[in-house]
Parts: C-alpha cells; sequence; structure tokens
C-alpha cells in the first residue's frame, strides 16, 4: 500500500488543481447550434477565459460545477466579481448564463454564446440590417451568415452542399421548392450554380413584420431581427423616463434582475408600492448578437444582458469533435486550437 501512497496522493493533487482551475480559470462549453457559426460551429469545445471579464465566484456551492450538474438549491453566497483584467469591448465573443428567468442561481442557468456589440450606455439601432452604435456603423462579422430564399426545381439542397460549408438544413418555405438557408453572403453566387436552384436572393424584414417573437412583447415596440430600436444600453445609475409606454421595455429588468415588484394600474405605474415616473438602474446591461443575423438567439429575443450573468470570454476552440447534426462531419481537426474572433 504504501508504493501508491504517492501516486494516490499526486492524483488527487492533480484533481484538486484542475477543479480549481475549471472552477475560477478556464471552463470549457460545447456549442450545439449555428447561432454563431462565422467563427464557431457545432461541436465546437470552446476554451472560456473566466479572469479576463472579471472572475464570478460560485454562487451554488453545494453541488458539482456547471449548469448541467446536480446542486442543492439551499444556500447561495451573494454575487461577488473580482476586477476585470481588461475592461470587456465591442466585438468580444462573450459566454454567459441565460438572462431569462430568476428561481434558479444565476450560475445553474445555461450557458450561452454570443458576440458583445452594446456596452453600457450605448444607443444602437439595427436598420435594414445595418447595426449602428453610437451613430457609428458596426462591421459585420467576418463570413456572418444572413439568410437567402431559394428557389430550385421542386428538389432539396444536397446534403453534401451542406457538408462541404457546414450550413445547418434548409427551413422550408414552401412546399414547392422553396427553402430559407442561412449562409455567408459570398457563397450565394456558389449556391446559385447547384443543379435545380433557380433563383436565390437574401431576405429582409420591414418594420412590424414577424415581431411577435423579439423583446419586448409588446404592441408598443414593432420590432424585428432587421428593424431593432432605436434603444439605450442600460448602465447603472443611469435614469429613464417610466410611463405606460417604456414600462414594457424595462420591466424584466426591474422584476426579473433587480428584484422589485412593478403593478401598472389605472392610476399610474408603481414600483415597490410607490408610484414612479422615472427608474435609476442598479446594474449594468449589455446587448449581444448572433453571427447568423438572421436567425438570431440574441438580445432582440430576450432582451439585455446583466453583467452578473457573464462568466467570460471565449477566445479559442479546444477541440471539435461529435455534433447533433448527422449530416455533418463529425471531426473537424483543423478546429483545434483555432483562434475565435
Amino acid at each position: 500500500m504504501k508504493k501508491y501512497r504517492s501516486q494516490i496522493k499526486w492524483s488527487l493533487l492533480t484533481l484538486l488543481f484542475l477543479f480549481l482551475v475549471r472552477v475560477f480559470f478556464y471552463q470549457t462549453v460545447k456549442v450545439d447550434n449555428f447561432h454563431m457559426a462565422s467563427t464557431i460551429l457545432p461541436g465546437d469545445r470552446v476554451i472560456i477565459n473566466k479572469f479576463r471579464a472579471g472572475l464570478r465566484l460560485p454562487i451554488s456551492i453545494i453541488g458539482l460545477p456547471g449548469p448541467k450538474s446536480p446542486y442543492a438549491d439551499g444556500f447561495r453566497l451573494p454575487y461577488l466579481r473580482l476586477p476585470a483584467l481588461i475592461k470587456l469591448k465591442r466585438q468580444d465573443v462573450i459566454a454567459f448564463n441565460y438572462p431569462v428567468g430568476s428561481d434558479q442561481p444565476i450560475d445553474r442557468k445555461r450557458l450561452m454564446i454570443s458576440r458583445l456589440v452594446g456596452l453600457p450606455g450605448d444607443t444602437l439601432l439595427i436598420q435594414d440590417k445595418i447595426v449602428t452604435v453610437n451613430r457609428k456603423e458596426l462591421p459585420e462579422p467576418q463570413n456572418g451568415r444572413a439568410e437567402f430564399r431559394t428557389i430550385t426545381n421542386g428538389k432539396s439542397i444536397s446534403n453534401e452542399f451542406l457538408r462541404r460549408y457546414d450550413i445547418e438544413k434548409p427551413r422550408i418555405a414552401a412546399d414547392i421548392g422553396i427553402f430559407d438557408l442561412d449562409i455567408p453572403k459570398s457563397l450565394s453566387t456558389v449556391l446559385e450554380k447547384e443543379p435545380g436552384v433557380t433563383n436565390v436572393r437574401e431576405t429582409k424584414l420591414f418594420l412590424g413584420d414577424a415581431s411577435v417573437d423579439y423583446y419586448p412583447l409588446s404592441n408598443f415596440f414593432m420590432w424585428n431581427r432587421d428593424q431593432f430600436g432605436s434603444l439605450r444600453v442600460p448602465s447603472k445609475g443611469m435614469t429613464v423616463k417610466i410611463d405606460i409606454r417604456t414600462i414594457d421595455f424595462y420591466r424584466d429588468i426591474i422584476e426579473t434582475h433587480e428584484k422589485h415588484d412593478v403593478l401598472v394600474d389605472f392610476s399610474g405605474i408603481h414600483i415597490d408600492g410607490k408610484t414612479i415616473t422615472s427608474y435609476t438602474f442598479e446594474k449594468n446591461y449589455f446587448f449581444v448578437l448572433s453571427d447568423s443575423r438572421d436567425n438570431p438567439d440574441d438580445s432582440r429575443k430576450y432582451g439585455f444582458v446583466p453583467e452578473d450573468h457573464i462568466l467570460g470570454v471565449a477566445k479559442r476552440i479546444f477541440w471539435s469533435h461529435q455534433n447533433k447534426y448527422d449530416y455533418l462531419r463529425k471531426f473537424h481537426l483543423e478546429r483545434f486550437f483555432k483562434s475565435i474572433h
């Protein structure tokens, strides 16, 4: 037994070291969708640098680390984040916990990855797909994907084409050979030359089109993926006017993330029992966009991301293997340790 004691000791120390690195410094997250397909594909396991955004200490400590791991919710530590080495900046690809809902501890909500485009206090507008921040046009992601309406002679797009360019299967727009594909714009001319394809054009939504699934759920805001805003990203200490129109825009922040009771009735708007006409934010918030801009899972769908939900910055792909799409390649050796931009 003595001859194994040293091996057991070093094995336990190694496991403890890896555990501490996983909890406090770096974490890998497996991506299983195409929302960031300009740079991250399904099956990629991404390295998250936690201290790059300021290390967030664990909140639910009774249980195994990770959103999908078992835990006991009987005790939660208060939110605490150490100072960041470098401030978050626009175009950073960040990992964060899903900002909707308040029942779970923050660190037990599912993890998401998206591109940061709006910092606290920024004024943001999406008009005809063009994103402007503080009145300056924001460059599109390199190889970012857009939705193209594709008309064929009745046949579907071949799996070989989808596999070659790592594309999500098309959505059927009509059962007569009309499909919607999310592809890089540079690929549209290649798609036109595919057998059976007769026409390819980029789709566009106008103000009021298909606005029901977009933030906020209100008849006062008829925004969609291509026409969104203008809006100002809330920052700590910023005061905004609150009325019957704007309360729909800020209600989720006030109730879910800043833990106040909101009541709207015939006499006005009440927060924690007091009638108010303005509100001062207690936290910083951020606005994120998917690189597949026309098939989003981002702030246009669920609103702002609170600072306390941010886990870290995605800087590199660790490895890429196995995904839920049976027509795609299972291995991408060329993606191992690839930088994320």
